[in-house]
């Protein structure tokens, strides 16, 4: 009887450490999943560290190589500086661009395929240039060969002109000998009709006869002289308002300088 109340005693304390077993291993199994996430985790804080100290050192490397290219081109601007000093001598100007060319440039650039959208544009703007070059090429073609035309138009003109100016000149110097002819022989003839008037009259009043007839032939010859000058100036003015605008240098005209009466 005993044994079976000590039996029933037992039952539930063995149930209990069963359950409390149970327990155990459940944790342990929890433990050890813990266990194997913190070496995967360790594992990873270790590569983790690894690309930290990689990129650490890549940064690094590009502040050098960025200084480095900083300075380049900073020796590089002041070369430049120095070669723009000879823009007005093209052989000391050539001499620097080489000596730069071959103290920067280490390796030929490779050649790469353009775009073919900017090929296209270029060739475009290229078509567009040439034929805008050569239309104004005929249009400057064409300008010049009117204006020359223009200009033998014009030198003809002027010619004829010139000539017909010399022909008129021509013709005033003829009329103007005429009238200077006409003019000695008024004075011849009133000197003779003086001189006989004072060879029949004599005395005082012929005297004041022949003052008075000089002064009537001084009178006359100055009107006709007067004649001549304002018939002079209407031609100078006629000529003036019929002479074209030339560039062209003319020859000089034959008897340019009236005669002085």
């Amino acid at each position: 009887y005993k044994i079976k109340e000590l039996k029933r005693q037992i039952e539930p304390r063995e149930t209990e450490i069963a359950s409390m077993k149970n327990q155990i291993k459940e944790m342990d199994r929890e433990l050890e999943q813990f266990h194997r996430s913190n070496a995967q985790l360790d594992l990873m804080i270790g590569e983790l560290r690894k690309k930290l100290d990689s990129m650490q050192q890549t940064i690094v490397g590009q502040r050098k190589r960025i200084g480095d290219q900083e300075s380049v081109v900073s020796r590089f601007k002041s070369e430049l500086h120095e070669c723009v000093q000879f823009i007005q001598e093209p052989e000391r100007l050539r001499t620097c661009v080489a000596h730069l060319h071959k103290q920067h440039v280490h390796r030929e650039v490779p050649h790469r395929e353009m775009d073919p959208n900017v090929t296209h544009e270029y060739h475009r703007h290229k078509d567009y240039l040439e034929r805008t070059f050569t239309t104004l090429k005929e249009k400057f073609a064409m300008d010049v060969d009117s204006h020359s035309a223009e200009n033998m138009r014009v030198m003809h003109d002027n010619m004829s002109l010139i000539r017909e100016i010399n022909k008129q000149r021509e013709a005033n110097r003829g009329t103007k000998g005429v009238l200077q002819t006409k003019i000695a022989s008024l004075q011849r003839l009133r000197l003779a009709k003086s001189h006989q008037q004072l060879r029949s009259a004599g005395g005082a009043g012929s005297t004041a006869v022949m003052a008075a007839e000089m002064e009537s032939n001084r009178t006359r010859i100055q009107a006709l002289r007067s004649a001549v000058m304002e018939l002079e100036g209407r031609l100078s003015q006629q000529q003036e308002e019929q002479r074209p605008i030339s560039r062209e240098i003319l020859p000089p005209m034959d008897g340019a300088v009236p005669q002085s009466m």
